[in-house]
């Protein structure tokens, strides 16, 4: 049975650039769940953390009203 992954968020500590991803599953997609490099800076040292509530929140309002 798939259990789903925490949420994460990344953040690019050269530019700020921040993006929270909650998966859906335990497969990851590319660039929708997991990044390699930012997509502002093309930095590829980006740092991830758990997600904080408010940061999952944001991120669940943010695909509702997409």
């Amino acid at each position: 049975m798939p259990i789903p992954l925490s949420p994460l968020t990344t953040i690019c500590p050269h530019c700020g650039w921040k993006r929270t991803s909650i998966p859906t599953s335990d497969a990851l997609k590319l660039n929708v769940d997991w990044f390699c490099r930012c997509p502002i800076c093309q930095y590829t040292e980006l740092e991830t953390r758990p997600a904080s509530r408010a940061e999952i929140m944001r991120e669940r309002l943010r695909q509702f009203l997409r």
